[in-house]
């Protein structure tokens, strides 16, 4: 079975050699909350019974990524790939079922595409165990893993992108010496499974896409370190930061924003009364996300061959 180390760099015009078409899973985690409203960043501190003009209307899990899955096939191309969205939780196929789809269509080789923001438990064990599982379940079958979507510049810029779109965000007096602090914070993972490098590097990223006048820290939204309580303090008594945006690294609403990052933030604006504070949406569904996603599976052509257009 193959891993996904040692990636060769992504090429465009990368596609699968000899001809045919690959089975492309596109794995999630999986859920089925984000449709209430509660659950998203435009709920924090707002009374009002519409959402403000800076959301973007964010979709539900399930709906997002049944997007992010057609996208990726229009991508792809439909001569080089058949796209198929599996979950590991909650939402169906899962990827047994979504590899033996891909059998009965004649396909012989499959990439494996996690659709995961992070490095934790779900991109490495679990997902080590899923391929070993699946390549006893169907031996004929060629299974190739992609890498996860980490650290990208197309990703640090959505980040930017969404900052920026939120009003409190604009640094009219914020410079150098007193800058806005920006909590990018994601899902929280045990720490032995996640040491948060990739999303310190992403972070460096976001800083430097912003540009002066922002100050960019991590954190996870339960579980470990780095903490937000950690991350606002770093960014409020080291770096001078006059105000904190919170930027939910996750892809949709739902319980995890709703419960670990709106309510730290309720905490946090307890501890600091005098520093102002607001929340980005989550990323939700974007062509830079899928962008990166065809790139890591355009990477595995690339790294088993390919024939150049």
């Amino acid at each position: 079975m193959s891993t996904n180390k040692d990636l060769p760099p992504f090429d465009s015009k990368s596609k699968p050699i000899g001809g045919g078409r690959w089975g492309v899973v596109l794995l999630a985690h999986g859920s089925q909350r984000g449709a209430d409203r509660s659950e998203c960043s435009c709920f924090w501190q707002s009374s009002d019974s519409e959402p403000p003009t800076w959301c973007p209307g964010c979709p539900s899990t399930p709906d997002g990524l049944k997007d992010a899955a057609q996208r990726l096939q229009v991508s792809l191309g439909g001569d080089q790939a058949q796209v198929i969205l599996s979950c590991l939780e909650f939402i169906e196929p899962h990827p047994d079922q979504a590899v033996q789809i891909i059998r009965e269509q004649g396909l012989k080789r499959v990439v494996i595409a996690p659709f995961l923001l992070g490095n934790g438990k779900h991109a490495t064990l679990e997902l080590d165990e899923v391929l070993e599982a699946l390549q006893s379940q169907e031996p004929s079958l060629e299974l190739h893993l992609a890498h996860g979507l980490g650290a990208e510049f197309g990703l640090a810029d959505l980040v930017a992108h969404r900052i920026k779109s939120l009003p409190a965000a604009n640094p009219i007096k914020s410079d150098e010496a007193s800058p806005t602090g920006i909590i990018m914070v994601k899902a929280g993972t045990k720490t032995e499974y996640d040491d948060c490098l990739w999303l310190e590097e992403l972070g460096q990223m976001v800083e430097s896409e912003l540009g002066p006048g922002f100050a960019v820290a991590v954190a996870q939204s339960h579980y470990g370190d780095p903490t937000m309580e950690n991350a606002a303090e770093h960014l409020i008594n080291e770096r001078g930061a006059s105000r904190l945006i919170a930027m939910p690294y996750l892809f949709f609403p739902g319980m995890i924003l709703k419960r670990n990052v709106l309510g730290e933030m309720d905490r946090l604006q307890e501890a600091y009364p005098d520093i102002p504070m607001g929340i980005t949406p989550p990323l939700g569904m974007d062509d830079r996300v899928v962008k990166v996603a065809e790139m890591r599976v355009r990477e595995v052509w690339k790294r088993i061959g390919l024939s150049e257009q």
